[in-house]
């Protein structure tokens, strides 16, 4: 048995929404479904769930004025940021095998869980805290996680804060009062709130961490012990690029999509 494996540079974050989403639906209610992990990073953004409203949860003035890109994701949970010091890690999952649940909290058990232990391999001391679905480090939170189930496929992606800029971190991710309001899918509806947490980087809590090569051949390792399966390099299938190509047009190049509609109601308080 083998999974595919996708490591690709692209580093345009509309364009790698836009291939999470496609690799999800491609899959979703396809008869012979391909088992994937993907590795991918992005350009510095930030990066709402599906059900987030951007006034409540990202300095829009901050990051237009720093060109930090806001993106909206297909999957719900929170915001999160993303520059090179920071690893995305996906999994397509077919849910007929016997290792991938069909909840998300087995989900996140699991695989997430085993991402854990493939850092505990290098020498990185993370464990996985199951009340809130992520990786820790002496306390702090190094992961964020969202999922996605339908037509027989789980998939979960997060991200891996390896040296990423806090600072920036930490501004993009405050709102500030009085900001513009943004209506999500244009009408005045409850958004999700992101958990506040304390966040740290690999960078930050080791003196000597190991270099990012030497943390994903651990995680891949951890995964295909716990899988039993052989992870092979690959790329993305023509139709999986095609639907991709189309979502990036169609929807994450959108302001619509990525902000909402600008309201025409008081700012933020």
């Amino acid at each position: 048995m083998s999974w595919r494996l996708i490591d690709n540079e692209e580093s345009d974050i509309y364009r790698n929404l836009a291939l999470e989403e496609s690799l999800a639906r491609t899959n979703a209610g396809a008869v012979d479904k391909t088992n994937t992990v993907r590795f991918w990073k992005s350009e510095p953004s930030v990066v709402l769930g599906r059900f987030q409203c951007v006034h409540e949860e990202v300095n829009i003035e901050f990051c237009r004025n720093n060109d930090i890109s806001i993106a909206r994701r297909f999957t719900g949970g929170g915001t999160v940021f993303h520059d090179e010091g920071n690893l995305n890690i996906s999994f397509c999952l077919d849910q007929s095998e016997s290792c991938v649940s069909r909840t998300l909290r087995e989900l996140y058990w699991n695989f997430i869980g085993t991402l854990a232990k493939g850092l505990r391999s290098i020498g990185i001391g993370a464990s996985y805290d199951p009340n809130r679905s992520c990786i820790r480090i002496n306390g702090r939170k190094i992961t964020g996680t969202a999922g996605w189930l339908k037509q027989g496929v789980s998939f979960i992606h997060g991200t891996l804060l390896l040296s990423a800029n806090l600072e920036t971190l930490r501004r993009a991710l405050s709102p500030p009062p009085n900001q513009p309001v943004y209506l999500r899918d244009g009408r005045s509806i409850r958004c999700k709130e992101s958990k506040k947490d304390v966040v740290t980087t690999i960078a930050k809590e080791f003196d000597s961490p190991p270099n990012e090569d030497e943390i994903k051949q651990a995680i891949i390792d951890s995964i295909a012990t716990f899988t039993g399966a052989e992870i092979v390099k690959d790329n993305f299938t023509q139709k999986e690029e095609a639907m991709a190509n189309s979502l990036y047009h169609t929807r994450y190049k959108r302001t619509k999509w990525n902000l909402g509609t600008l309201s025409e109601s008081k700012s933020r308080k």
